[in-house]
């Protein structure tokens, strides 16, 4: 390996003291843009294809410590070894990292292009990824599954895919504080009825039940969930997906783990729509999208106004000790940022608050418009008003589906910049004063990966370890002839959500 290394290193610098034609002026066009990038120092190579034509092809990979890396190939696709990968980031944390990109044509003469320049971070990001994927399909599915991905490697294994259980439908898992040891995942069963399955220090339970997406107390086994009655509509209101998700009803209800008695969240009354929870990371404040329900009256038909609808993000307090509930108030105004907002996502050292603004309604996934944004919790806390902006993650396709590294510096996201339908991972840092990083999408050993992959991500979720309660576990406890049932508040809010889609 060394002697091939030595002689690489020979061969690019004779090209680079041989009489050539003078360098091209622009960068080489790489294919995912792996461009002036801030990195995270446990990534798994950043494997491209070069899109430049040649019939040959040199890479190097080098920091300002230790050896370079050289790539040569005949074939565009470059793809880093792994070992060589991880020594030059090691001995580079927190310092520049430089590609360069040489091709030979079909002249027999090699051509160089400007090194590329992009940053290695300080900070690690937490190692798996955690996401669901799907055929973007209405609404039916048949193969669907919950899976965890090394970022540090290549490697992908399932969580639990729904062949194992009749095909049914398993969705919107929750994590507490990016922990796999503490998750809940929602079943959707005719064979097995509905339920939440419940992962806590290596034991699966489900109890029977269907609640919408949920959201773990930091420092407490006590479950948020939101109680909705989600509906599909098709339509052709506006450019792009022709797809949109009605809410004719929804309220919060929390329960403990032990018990499975739920109790509403006091977070508003009947003629309001609640969706999204979400804890700040010290537990004493529970986040909430909030909107007027435009139903006067309990149909399946919602008027014409619907598209009206934004929602607000509010919060309210809670005193987990005395199991008590503050007064709700309001964080951001619909009226005041123009839009409705959805999916809040609380940085873990609880100063950042990251959402998606989306035209209407709560599901931005189903909105080309869909952006990110995000306000500063500390200053707002200062001044008593919380400022926003549009974040640099944005593009002009959806964005949704945030979620954030345990240390504050990595957020991963939904994008379909892509393509208008299919939902792709995306990776970018946050610097301490809030400002993204370009994103990049999450690497694959086969840089073309994603051009044949007709499924979807959903709710891509970075985790500190992986799931290690195995398959087998959960799908006994899906099937369990006897589970623990959720007890609702009273019986008009026992009527179970027929639908949820989180595509």
């Amino acid at each position: 390996m060394l002697g091939a290394m030595a002689l690489a290193c020979a061969l690019w610098a004779s090209l680079s003291a041989a009489s050539e034609p003078a360098a091209p002026a622009q960068k080489p066009r790489l294919q995912p843009d792996y461009t002036d990038l801030t990195i995270p120092p446990n990534i798994a190579p950043l494997n491209f294809l070069i899109l430049e034509p040649g019939t040959s092809f040199h890479v190097s990979l080098r920091g300002a410590a230790g050896a370079p890396v050289e790539v040569d190939s005949s074939s565009p696709k470059i793809r880093f070894p792994e070992a060589e990968w991880r020594r030059v980031l090691g001995l580079n944390r927190g310092s520049p990292l430089l590609v360069e990109v040489g091709l030979q044509g079909e002249d027999k003469q090699w051509r160089r292009f400007p090194a590329m320049t992009s940053w290695i971070a300080a900070e690690d990001i937490d190692p798996v990824l955690i996401y669901r994927k799907i055929h973007p399909s209405h609404s039916s599915w048949r193969a669907m599954g919950l899976y965890q991905r090394d970022l540090r490697t290549f490697d992908e294994a399932p969580i639990l895919e729904n062949r194992r259980f009749d095909n049914d439908c398993c969705h919107c898992h929750a994590l507490r504080n990016n922990d796999p040891n503490h998750a809940t995942l929602l079943v959707r069963s005719t064979a097995y009825k509905n339920s939440i399955l419940v992962i806590s220090n290596g034991v699966a339970e489900a109890i029977e039940g269907l609640a919408g997406f949920t959201a773990w107390h930091p420092k407490a086994d006590v479950v948020v969930s939101a109680f909705s009655k989600p509906r599909l509509l098709l339509h052709s209101a506006r450019k792009g997906d022709m797809r949109d998700i009605g809410e004719l009803e929804g309220w919060l209800g929390y329960f403990r783990l032990g018990s499975g008695l739920v109790r509403e969240v006091p977070a508003g009354d009947r003629s309001r729509l609640l969706a999204f929870p979400a804890w700040s990371p010290d537990g004493a404040y529970l986040y909430y999208c909030s909107a007027p329900n435009p139903l006067a009256n309990p149909t399946n038909t919602l008027p014409g106004t619907y598209s009206t609808v934004k929602y607000d993000v509010m919060r309210i307090a809670y005193d987990r000790v005395r199991d008590q509930w503050g007064e709700p108030e309001t964080v951001l105004s619909a009226r005041d940022l123009g839009f409705s907002l959805a999916q809040p996502r609380i940085s873990p050292d609880g100063r950042w608050l990251f959402f998606c603004g989306t035209a209407y309604g709560c599901w931005p996934t189903y909105d080309p418009g869909s952006d990110l944004y995000g306000t500063d919790l500390s200053s707002g806390r200062e001044n008593g008003k919380y400022g926003w902006r549009k974040l640099e993650l944005s593009s002009p396709e959806c964005e949704s589906w945030l979620s954030w590294s345990s240390n504050s510096r990595w957020v991963i996201f939904s994008s379909k910049r892509e393509s208008p339908l299919l939902n792709r991972p995306y990776l970018a840092y946050v610097a301490p004063n809030g400002r993204c990083s370009k994103p990049f999408i999450v690497p694959q050993r086969d840089p073309t990966y994603y051009d044949s992959l007709l499924k979807t991500y959903t709710i891509p979720t970075l985790a500190t370890g992986p799931v290690t309660v195995p398959q087998r576990e959960l799908v006994k406890a899906i099937k369990a002839a006897r589970k623990r049932t959720l007890v609702m508040p009273d019986a008009a809010r026992s009527k179970q959500p027929q639908v949820i889609y989180d595509q």
